[in-house]
């Protein structure tokens, strides 16, 4: 499949400057100088990703990506732009308005590296047979209707976060839910209030907590405890081992991360009920079995392509769905979320390790030289780091 680039932007050197860089790429290339343009040529044209300027007369790059959000859901749509403000750059990709972001001036091979990787991705998120899987099935995990509702109010630049506070108090069994995860020892936060629930964590991380609770809705097994166990742990891990290598706090579009990396796993609890526990029960019994592999001899797919597929179908920010892919292979993630893909898949180790079971996975070199990080070294840390916490 051959794909085709919509560029976007009202600065015509740019435009130039960019089709003389991609001269010779295997993808189709098309431009455009403002966002009234683009939305005709998107009537008129199949087109794969859209990659726009910000800062445009008339219709700014923010008013294009919703239209396009809407009129184009199939669009992967990405800004390259010289105006960084990081709340706008987390508004547009907490709302999957936008897939990558790209500063102008852009580095050497960067526009180029950027949308080969979108495009592989891509073809890794087009699974037929998954899709029809997810599409078929009665036993998924659905989005709650707030979860919708509250995109929709972080997404309107009107509403304010008592809006999204009173909505939340509309449904008590919502919000009592909310309420059990903060307080949990997995957030560390202890609060009656859903607006210091929210002030502490973040809009991003609430809608993580609505899917989860959710999701994590399973019947009371073993297995399906010990996930929930690991994911919690390993989301802990993630913040901690992020924070310690870059010396600042974790972004809240990663904030996250570590605990939907398994949701593949739930998936394959809901679908497959007792076969899946059988596929476990292998692995447990035999630890130098791969469980990823045992998955896709019983299933013809494993728990981190149904996974990453079903977090792409319900819209959630690119970094979720690339962990969700790639956490037990971080040489194969895209160079922009590579960071996090990394830090979860030591994450993932560095818990089941703690957890004490036979489901420890393979650990890559490659995560910890990607850090500038040994293993021992980050052992040490996080031996230290639980020995405060359980004091």
């Amino acid at each position: 499949m051959e794909y085709s680039v919509l560029f976007v932007d009202d600065d015509n050197s740019i435009l130039k400057s960019i089709r003389r860089e991609l001269m010779d790429a295997d993808f189709k290339t098309f431009f455009v100088d403002s966002g009234q343009e683009a939305l005709k040529f998107l009537y008129e044209n199949k087109v794969d990703i859209l990659v726009t300027d910000m800062m445009m007369p008339n219709m700014d790059g923010s008013e294009l990506l919703k239209r396009v959000k809407y009129l184009y859901p199939n669009v992967v749509k990405v800004v390259l732009s010289g105006y960084v403000d990081q709340k706008i750059i987390f508004k547009l990709i907490n709302s999957n308005l936008s897939k990558a972001f790209i500063n102008k001036p852009w580095r050497e091979n960067e526009l180029i590296d950027t949308i080969h990787d979108i495009i592989e991705i891509n073809e890794k998120l087009n699974n037929v047979d998954i899709i029809g899987i997810i599409n078929s099935s009665n036993k998924l995990p659905t989005l709650p209707v707030m979860y919708n509702q509250i995109s929709n109010l972080i997404e309107d630049e009107k509403s304010e976060v008592d809006d999204i506070i009173k909505l939340i108090n509309t449904d008590q069994v919502i919000a009592s839910k909310i309420l059990r995860v903060v307080n949990s020892a997995f957030y560390g936060v202890k609060t009656a209030s859903i607006k210091a629930a929210i002030l502490n964590l973040g809009l991003a991380n609430l809608k993580s907590i609505i899917i989860t609770s959710q999701v994590f809705s399973l019947r009371d097994g073993f297995y399906e405890n010990l996930l929930w166990k690991h994911s919690s742990l390993t989301n802990n891990l993630t913040i901690d081992i992020y924070e310690y290598i870059y010396k600042r706090k974790i972004p809240d579009i990663y904030a996250t991360a570590g605990l939907l990396h398994d949701i593949g796993k739930v998936l394959l609890f809901n679908i497959f009920e007792g076969k899946y526990n059988k596929v476990l029960l292998m692995k447990e019994d035999n630890s130098d079995i791969v469980l990823s592999i045992s998955e896709r001899n019983v299933f013809n797919f494993n728990h981190e392509e149904i996974g990453s597929i079903l977090l792409n179908y319900w819209d959630l920010p690119s970094s979720i769905v690339e962990v969700a892919l790639n956490h037990h292979n971080p040489g194969k993630s895209s160079k922009q979320f590579k960071d996090i893909v990394c830090v979860v898949h030591l994450a993932d180790y560095f818990c089941w390790k703690k957890l004490n079971t036979k489901f420890v996975t393979e650990v890559r070199e490659e995560a910890f030289k990607y850090l500038g990080i040994t293993e021992n070294e980050l052992a040490e840390f996080l031996k230290i780091r639980y020995m405060r916490c359980s004091k």
